[in-house]
């Protein structure tokens, strides 16, 4: 959840809530030269940086001083949108019901992305300005390199010291070890040390020339772990049982959605494979873990992990992915995509929401996989699912005698 007062969360329930929206550079504000406000996605499996592009009206040459100076491009950007303090009262125009505002008041705000300009196109008395945020320094670097690699081979890592690594020593974020730290979410990076510690879950690594965004997106993909940005800061989880529910989305709220069932993402036996020779280039152990119940209902469906940048050092370590992967695979869960009003616009990644809608016949618990804010329109879609919940379980779905432990 974003970091939001309760009374933002209480004011932005209100269907006539007074919504606004700003752009700035530096410490100028320009949201009255916006042509268009962007739609910003994140999803739980992407560590890319974000990026958006702002048409901005240019008439009064307003942004021709870029054209004297390229550093200008460093200055910091931000778009941010919140709700125009109670005491404020601002003529603006209604979609769906909310009031958007882009004129310049006090109020309270979520920063949908802050960094810098990454470019700019003029044309026709306008100016395009791409925004990305600071975590663009993850995709601009380079980890290692075909005649160099840089290699984490002497010894066996804790996962979360070989992610820590990337973001700091290769990605140039900040190493402080606090809550303080201004560019990883400390707190639950924290938390998800302690999974892997806890299971002594170890790797090795070469890099050849990667980007450490790719490198992330590797780790995560090989513990089954959500790592995204969030509130300008980048976040580790891997998920467990889900908390309560944050939020009700009914027949009342929400405007439309879709629901899918994909057997495409079944998986009930799971190989992988460790003790990579980066000579050879084999591995030395493969494991695999299987649902018996599962393939009885549905088929055989495997899958492999085999990856040559980043292993496993063991069939300990190895296990625990493989038995993972099967454990939230060998159901067919729905999806489902929703969009709604700005009520839920404190909602992100990884937090639970009920979805109670007849014509998606759904009455049940979810978990925010992705979200996508529509700044133009005022709406916010989530696509959620079950497959990383695991708030009970289904008699039918394991043997009640499995050691079977989401971990």
């Amino acid at each position: 959840m974003y970091n939001v007062s309760s009374s933002f969360i209480y004011r932005a329930s209100a269907h006539n809530a007074a919504w606004r929206r700003k752009f700035t550079l530096g410490t100028s504000d320009y949201s009255n030269h916006v042509m268009g406000w962007p739609a910003v996605s994140r999803s739980w499996d992407s560590i890319s940086p974000t990026s958006v592009t702002i048409n901005l009206s240019n008439n009064d040459r307003t942004f021709n001083f870029f054209l004297t100076d390229g550093t200008k491009l460093h200055a910091s950007a931000a778009v941010q949108m919140g709700l125009i303090q109670d005491n404020y009262v601002v003529d603006g125009y209604v979609v769906d019901g909310y009031v958007l505002q882009s004129d310049v008041v006090s109020g309270d705000y979520i920063d949908v992305i802050a960094g810098t300009i990454d470019s700019l196109q003029f044309a026709n008395n306008q100016c395009a300005a791409t925004v990305i945020d600071k975590f663009k320094t993850l995709t601009t670097k380079i980890v290692g390199d075909t005649t160099s690699p840089a290699s984490y081979t002497g010894s066996s890592y804790l996962v979360h010291d070989l992610a820590w690594y990337v973001c700091t020593s290769h990605g140039g974020l900040s190493a402080l070890t606090s809550t303080s730290n201004p560019d990883i979410d400390y707190a639950s990076f924290s938390s998800w040390t302690s999974v892997f510690s806890a299971d002594n879950v170890r790797m090795k690594a070469q890099f050849t020339g990667q980007q450490p965004s790719d490198i992330l997106k590797r780790i995560a993909a090989m513990t089954q772990s959500a790592i995204w940005i969030e509130s300008n800061r980048v976040k580790f989880v891997r998920f467990t049982v889900a908390g309560e529910s944050s939020l009700t989305f009914d027949d009342s709220i929400t405007i439309d959605g879709s629901q899918v069932m994909d057997e495409r993402s079944l998986v009930n036996k799971f190989y992988v494979g460790a003790a990579y020779d980066t000579t050879s280039r084999t591995y030395g152990i493969t494991v695999n873990d299987s649902n018996s119940s599962s393939i009885s209902r549905y088929g055989l469906k495997e899958k492999t992990s085999n990856e040559a940048l980043i292993w496993y050092v063991d069939s300990g370590s190895a296990l625990n992915l493989a038995q993972r992967m099967v454990l939230t695979g060998k159901e067919i869960f729905p999806r489902l995509q929703i969009n709604t009003p700005l009520t839920g616009i404190h909602l992100t990644i990884g937090d639970t929401l009920t979805i109670s809608d007849t014509h998606l016949q759904s009455s049940d618990n979810y978990r925010v996989m992705s979200e996508t804010l529509d700044m133009e329109n005022g709406k916010k879609s989530f696509t959620v699912d079950q497959t990383q919940f695991l708030s009970g379980f289904t008699l039918d779905v394991s043997a009640l005698d499995s050691s079977e432990v989401l971990t």
